[in-house]
This record gives C-alpha cells, sequence and structure tokens, in this order.
C-alpha cells in the first residue's frame, strides 16, 4: 500500500513515487476538476469526431478550451478504465482514449487499494494534527498519479544486481511508464483487460436486502453498511497500524498478532463511533459515500441493486471529495442529492446530469465565476 505523507523514507522508489504524485496533486488544486463518468466521455468521444448532437459538441469545445488554457482537468480513475476496456470495438476504444488523454492531460486518480490506505492515513493524520492544534494539511493533494499507474505502481526487482543499479533501473523505469498516454497504453496491451465479475456479489446483495427488511431508520441501514465496510478493510487498517508504528517510532511493530487485532479493533471501533455520532465531516469519503448510496438502495424496499449501479457507486466516490463538479446519469444524480444523504453538499461538488445543465456550468466557469476548492490549508 503506497501511503503519502511527510516523513522519511528509506525505499528510493518509494520516495520518488511520492514527491511524483506530490507534483502532479499540487498543480491539480490549482485547476477546476471535472469528473466525467462513462456516459460524458462517450459524449465527448463522438463530439470529438464530429458525431455528436450541438449541445455536446458545445460541451466538449468549451471543457476543451478550458483545459487548454490550464483553467480545468478532467481527471481519469481506475473505474473509467475499466469501463473504458469494456467496450468491445477497438476503434471506438481508442477514440474515446484520445479524448481521454486531451482533457485529462493522463492525470488520474491512484488505485483503489492505495485510496482505501490513503484516505485511511489521511484520517488518522488530520485527527492527529487538529488534536494538538497544528497547522492543517490538504488530504486532497495525495490522490493523484498518471494514468500509466491506474492501477498500481509494480516496479522490476532482480536478484543479484546491487541496490544502488536497482534503485536506478526502478526510477528510470518509473519515469518512462510516467510518461504513456492512455492510447499507448492500449496500443501496448496484446492480451484482452481481466474483468471482474459481479453478478455474483449483486445476487448476494439483492438476497440479503430481501432478507433483511425490519430497519427502523436510515441510518439503522446506514450504520449497517459501515460496518460491512470496516470488516472488509480489517486487513487495510492493520497495515496502516504497522506503517505508522513503523514510521511514528522507527521500529518494526511487536510480534505480537493479540496487540495488532487490539488495535485494528480499536481503529474500527472509533471510525465506527464517529460515523455513529455524526462526528465526521469531509474524512473517509469511501467508507462514508459507498456505504450511503449502498444504504439508500438496501433502505428503499421497490429498489433492486444492478450491476452497473456497483462501478457508479465507485465513480461517485472519487468524484464527490476531491472534483468541483461531476457529470452522471439523472439516476446516480438523484441518489446523491436525496434528502437522506445529500452527498453534494456534504463534499461541496456540483452534482448535474442534464446536458444544457453542464453546458451552462461550464459557461460560468469560463467567465471566471467558478473555482478549484481548497478547503484546507497546505
Amino acid at each position: 500500500m503506497n501511503y503519502q505523507e511527510h516523513a522519511s523514507e528509506t525505499d528510493v522508489i518509494e520516495a520518488y513515487s511520492k514527491q511524483f504524485r506530490t507534483k502532479i496533486g499540487e498543480m491539480v488544486l490549482k485547476k477546476h476538476r471535472v469528473y466525467l463518468d462513462t456516459k460524458y466521455w462517450i459524449f465527448m468521444r463522438e463530439a470529438s469526431i464530429g458525431k455528436a448532437p450541438k449541445v455536446q459538441t458545445g460541451i466538449y469545445n468549451t471543457l476543451k478550451g478550458l483545459v487548454e488554457a490550464g483553467v480545468a482537468i478532467c481527471p481519469l480513475s481506475p473505474h473509467v478504465f475499466t469501463e473504458l476496456m469494456k467496450q468491445g470495438d477497438l476503434k471506438r476504444r481508442l477514440n474515446t482514449a484520445r479524448v481521454m488523454d486531451e482533457l485529462s492531460r493522463q492525470v488520474c486518480f491512484i488505485s483503489p487499494i492505495d485510496m482505501v490506505g490513503q484516505e485511511l492515513l489521511n484520517f488518522v493524520r488530520f485527527s492527529q494534527v487538529k488534536a494538538r492544534g497544528n497547522p492543517l494539511f490538504n488530504p486532497e493533494k495525495y490522490v493523484w498519479t498518471k494514468v500509466a499507474f491506474v492501477m498500481g505502481e509494480n516496479y522490476p526487482a532482480v536478484a543479484g544486481i546491487p541496490n544502488d543499479q536497482m534503485n536506478n533501473i526502478q526510477v528510470q523505469f518509473f519515469d518512462h511508464l510516467s510518461k504513456f498516454t492512455l492510447v499507448q497504453m492500449l496500443e501496448t496491451i496484446k492480451a484482452d483487460f481481466p474483468m471482474q465479475e459481479s453478478k455474483n456479489l449483486v445476487d448476494n446483495l439483492n438476497q440479503g436486502k430481501d432478507n433483511n427488511q425490519g430497519w427502523k431508520s436510515f441510518h439503522d441501514v446506514f450504520m449497517h453498511e459501515i460496518a460491512g465496510v470496516l470488516d472488509v478493510m480489517k486487513d487495510d487498517i492493520e497495515k496502516l497500524w504497522v506503517y505508522l508504528y513503523q514510521v511514528d517510532k522507527g521500529l518494526p511493530p511487536p510480534s505480537d498478532g493479540m496487540l495488532q487485532l487490539e488495535r485494528v479493533r480499536l481503529l474500527s471501533n472509533a471510525i465506527y463511533n464517529a460515523f455513529d455520532q455524526n462526528k465526521i465531516d469531509k474524512e473517509l469519503p469511501f467508507i462514508r459515500i459507498t456505504s450511503g448510496l449502498y444504504a439508500f438502495i438496501r433502505y428503499n424496499r421497490g429498489q433492486r441493486y444492478e450491476e452497473n449501479d456497483l462501478t457508479d457507486f465507485s465513480h461517485a466516490a472519487w468524484a464527490l471529495p476531491y472534483c468541483d463538479a461531476f457529470f452522471t446519469e439523472k439516476p446516480l444524480h438523484d441518489w446523491i442529492c436525496n434528502r437522506l444523504l445529500k452527498l453534494n453538499d456534504v463534499y461541496g461538488t456540483k452534482v448535474l446530469w442534464k446536458e444544457e445543465d453542464v453546458l451552462r456550468y461550464l459557461g460560468s466557469i469560463e467567465m471566471g465565476e467558478g473555482r478549484a476548492t481548497a478547503p484546507c490549508l497546505g
């Protein structure tokens, strides 16, 4: 898990990667960040090749102008990349990748595994500096990378090569990959991209919904989902504890397995109680957003989970806390903005689905009325 924070590092490539990501984060936070879900990326593809209606073409031209002027950026995500790879027609896939390269400048969110760990680390460190009265930092800075690392970072390691040489090889390899465009990646990938099967998961979710209908309130359902997410994240929380022990104490963690389990339990309980007592603001957005959206469908008895919902929830968990605007489909817009969740208000994100509203919003940025948010110092 590639955590990002201000700490001394002994691993050369890890330190190099973190410095690289910090520079990207500092650049991205100066721009208006607009997250497009797959529907809008398809609109942009069709507009870029002259096959879109007038309003979609207007959205594309305005976004293109804002990106070229350095005012805005449309970052990619692992979920956008996965849905791109589902496009069976290679020509359409490449045309989509070209417009993604154009509007994203190859800027991408870190991988899902890294995102979960980073948000846990941000939560602990932010709580610590706040309690001590120290200057706050901006956790939004640490979640960006380039598209070559969309599914994580891997470096070559060859036994027998001296450390100095291996470090140099890894850094050069990293630099080489970091310059890849999305189009170049697709042209390099020879085999079909492995897709995760989600039908069984959706069936289990609907079965669980059918078997548990006796909820007294939406908060009860939400806290049930929080507990489920924390249970799934036990390994991530344990890795975080090991990391913090090593960084803060400069020592390897005790080998006592019971102590580690107790630390995991304490942090999990602290997070659970913070959500239960409404003490979480913008912290831990992945947990809050995904739990909220899963709970929303579970709570609405006539609604069923569908396969596309899982990806949509992930789009929301990446877009809402880290972008100024999220252009999506009507159902997801309505769930996000529903009175039970109001996630758009929690994170101060403009969530739009109507093309005319999107074009009007982009026009306001063009006129200088919109600006990138920076709620914390640093």
